[in-house]
C-alpha cells in the first residue's frame, strides 16, 4: 500500500482507483483553539473536509506558541502541538475585534456547512454570531459549540482547566489506589473526548439535516463528555446511593494491576474460571490451580494472597516475555510501553497508524497519526498544518468574488426553512449489535441514543460479563452494569 500527495493531502491508491474521503464535500469554518475543538475539526480534515482555520493576525492559535517544538526551536510555525491538532487545514487570519474581520467571516459563514467555535459561551453573541444571528446569515448551517460546561447552566461562564475538570466531572474520585490521594488523568483526556464527542455530534447534525435541509446548534461540553468515562460509578451512585471506593488497584479481580517485573512493569489480568486454570499454571506456583482461587469472586476475596503468590515469577521475568506468555495462555496481559516502545509495536506498522504528512515549508515532514478508526472505502488525509494566515489571498478572494457575485442576484425568502421539530438523526436505522462489554455496548448505546433501532443479540451460555457471571442468576436482567 502506498500513499502519494494529491491536491495538498494523501489519498490511499487501490489500483488505479483513487479512493475520495467521506466528507471532502462539506466546508469547515474552525474558529477553535487550544485542544477539544481543533482535534474535533482534525478529524474532519482528516476525512476530506475543507476545514479553514481562522486565526488571529498578531499570533494566530495560541497553541502555535506551546512547546515542544520541531528541533528545539520556538516559533509559531515550529510548535509540535499546533502541527499534531491542525494537519490538513487552511488558514486565514482575521481581526474579529473589527468590523471589517466580522463582514469577511460572515461571508465565510454564508458559503459553509460547518462552524466550530470554543470560545466563552457569552463571546458569539457580543459578536453578533449567536446561533440566531449565524442561522439568519446560513440556514442550512451546522454550529457546533464546545466549552466548559455547557451553553447554560448556572456554571456556563466558569473559567477551569483539565485538572478541575477532571476533579468535578467525578473522574479523579475513581483514579489512583483506594488508600492513596486521587490522581488526575493522563494530558488532556477530557479535551479529547470532547473533541470526539463533536466530531460525531457534527456528523449526526449533518445526517439529519441531508441535502438542502436545515441546520442546528450542537452544544458539548467538556465537563459532560468527562462524566461518560466514568458513566459506569454514576450509574451506581444514582440507582443505588453508594460511592464506589477508588480501586485502580481493583479489588474485585485478581490479580488485576501493573506489577514489577525483571525490566518494568508488565500489566496482568487474571481471567474468567474457564481460563484460570491453564492460564496460572504460568506462574509456577501449585497453589494457584488449587479450587479455593478457581472463581474470580474468590480470588477477589484473596486479592493479597494471589498477588503474593504470583509476583516471585514477574520478577524473574522481562515484561515483553511475561505479554507473549500470557497471550498464548488466553490471558490478557500487556506491560508499561515507553514512547518509543509504543511507535514501534509491529501493530501499529502494519496497520501504517503513524505516517508522514506532506512537508511543511519550515520544517519539512513530520509524523502524524491517522484517526483511531478507519472506514473500507473512504481515505484518511495527511496533510500537513498551515502557515499563519497561508491561505488568505486563495480563500479570502474566493470568498469575495462569490459574495459579489450573490449580490447580484435577487434575493429569494424560500432558503428560509421552516424550524420544526424532526426525529431524531438516525430514526429509521436499524443496527445489529453482536459486541460485550463496554467499547461495542457503548456504541451501541450512542446508536440508540440518536434514534436508531437497534437489536442486540445475546449468547447465555457465555453471558454479557455486564449482566452477571450467568443465566442461573435470577439477577442477570437487574445488573447497573448492563442498563
Amino acid at each position: 500500500m502506498t500513499f502519494t500527495i494529491f491536491n495538498s493531502k494523501f489519498y490511499e491508491q487501490k489500483g488505479e482507483v483513487m479512493i475520495q474521503s467521506a466528507l471532502s464535500d462539506l466546508k469547515v469554518i474552525d474558529l477553535t483553539q487550544y485542544i477539544a475543538g481543533p482535534y474535533c475539526t482534525k478529524l474532519l480534515a482528516g476525512f476530506g473536509a475543507e476545514v479553514i482555520k481562522v486565526e488571529s493576525p498578531s499570533s494566530g492559535d495560541p497553541v502555535r506558541h506551546i512547546g515542544p517544538f520541531v528541533g528545539n526551536k520556538p516559533g509559531i510555525e515550529r510548535s509540535i502541538p499546533f502541527h499534531w491538532l491542525n494537519g490538513g487545514k487552511k488558514s486565514v487570519t482575521l481581526d474579529l475585534e473589527t468590523p471589517k474581520g466580522i463582514e469577511i467571516l460572515k461571508q465565510l459563514i454564508a458559503e459553509a456547512d460547518v462552524l466550530v467555535e470554543n470560545f466563552a459561551p457569552t463571546v458569539m453573541p457580543k459578536l453578533g454570531l449567536s446561533y440566531d444571528e449565524v442561522k439568519e446569515i446560513n440556514p442550512a448551517i451546522v454550529m457546533t459549540s464546545i466549552s466548559n460546561f455547557g451553553q447554560n447552566g448556572p456554571y456556563r461562564d466558569y473559567q477551569t482547566n483539565e485538572a478541575i475538570i477532571y476533579a468535578m466531572s467525578g473522574c479523579m474520585e475513581s483514579t489512583g489506589d483506594t488508600d492513596k490521594p486521587p490522581l488526575a488523568s493522563g494530558p488532556a483526556v477530557s479535551q479529547y473526548t470532547a473533541g470526539m464527542y463533536a466530531y460525531l455530534g457534527t456528523l449526526m447534525a449533518l445526517f439529519q439535516r441531508g441535502d438542502g435541509g436545515e441546520g442546528q446548534h450542537l452544544d458539548v461540553s467538556i465537563q459532560e463528555s468527562a462524566i461518560e468515562n466514568v458513566q459506569m460509578r454514576v450509574a451506581t451512585y444514582l440507582h443505588t446511593g453508594k460511592r464506589k471506593a477508588r480501586n485502580s488497584n481493583n479489588r474485585d479481580w485478581a490479580p488485576w494491576q501493573c506489577y514489577p517485573c525483571r525490566n518494568g512493569y508488565a500489566a496482568v489480568l487474571g481471567g474468567p474460571h474457564r481460563h484460570w486454570r491453564k492460564g496460572a499454571s504460568l506462574f509456577e506456583e501449585p497453589r494457584l490451580l488449587e479450587d479455593q482461587f478457581l472463581h474470580v469472586l474468590d480470588r477477589a476475596k484473596a486479592h493479597d494472597q494471589v498477588e503474593s503468590l504470583i509476583k516471585p515469577w514477574l520478577m524473574r521475568h522481562d515484561k515483553e516475555e511475561i505479554f507473549e506468555l500470557g497471550l498464548a495462555r488466553g490471558f490478557a496481559f500487556g506491560y508499561l510501553a515507553t514512547m518509543a516502545e509504543a511507535f514501534g509495536f509491529k501493530q501499529h506498522q502494519e496497520r501504517e497508524f503513524f505516517l508522514e504528512t506532506e512537508s511543511h515549508p519550515e520544517v519539512g515532514r513530520l509524523i502524524s497519526c491517522q484517526a483511531p478508526f478507519r472506514l473500507s472505502n473512504s481515505s484518511w488525509c495527511m496533510g500537513r498544518a498551515p502557515l499563519l494566515g497561508e491561505h488568505n489571498q486563495a480563500v479570502l478572494a474566493q470568498e469575495l468574488q462569490s459574495s459579489l457575485s450573490d449580490r447580484n442576484q435577487p434575493k429569494e425568502n424560500s432558503n428560509r426553512l421552516p424550524n420544526q421539530k424532526k426525529n431524531p438523526p438516525l430514526s429509521g436505522i436499524r443496527v445489529l449489535e453482536i459486541s460485550r462489554e463496554w467499547a461495542g455496548p457503548h456504541a451501541g448505546r450512542i446508536l440508540a441514543d440518536f434514534g436508531a433501532e437497534v437489536i442486540r443479540i445475546d449468547y447465555p451460555p457465555r453471558m454479557e460479563t455486564t449482566r452477571g457471571s450467568s443465566t442461573k442468576d435470577k439477577a442477570y436482567n437487574r445488573q447497573l452494569g448492563f442498563h
